[in-house]
């Protein structure tokens, strides 16, 4: 399981930076939400999630003084079903994190892994259909967070 933990560090950096030692890739999705209270971006992301059948399995407040820091943990069972029978480290990596960070200014930072950088970590470990997979996921977690936001 170490093996497999610094292996993935080890391709995710890899992959990350250029050799310059500048970011090739964002290791996050964010959007910024303004006018609107952190416990009700969480509550209201919370309820855009499960519209998406991505099941919330808890939320971790992390700091409930101002700034307000949580994470909300999200899976999608069929989908992880799916790619764990076919590639089960990726269970370190489950559930979905995402983390809501108020910011000095009042506005709620909402951001997760980047998928699309994850799935070139990964590449020769999973099939077209996993990619998919997580393709779809990632789908479903930038809809709920633009649903928040006003943008669908």
């Amino acid at each position: 399981m170490k093996k497999i933990l610094l292996l993935c560090l080890t391709l995710f950096l890899a992959l990350s930076f250029s050799q310059e030692g500048k970011p090739k890739h964002r290791l996050q999705y964010e959007e910024v939400i303004q006018g609107m209270d952190f416990e009700d971006v969480k509550l209201l992301l919370k309820t855009a999630l499960d519209g998406r059948n991505m099941n919330v399995l808890g939320v971790i407040d992390v700091a409930t003084e101002k700034p307000r820091f949580s994470y909300i943990l999200v899976c999608n069972l069929s989908y992880a079903e799916r790619i764990f029978r076919e590639f089960p480290q990726l269970g370190v990596m489950a559930p979905c994190r995402i983390y809501l960070h108020e910011r000095e200014d009042g506005s709620v930072a909402v951001g997760f892994v980047n998928v699309k950088t994850l799935l070139k970590v990964f590449d020769k470990y999973l099939s077209p259909q996993a990619k998919e997979l997580f393709l779809k996921a990632d789908n479903d977690v930038k809809s709920a967070i633009k649903e928040v936001k006003g943008e669908q």
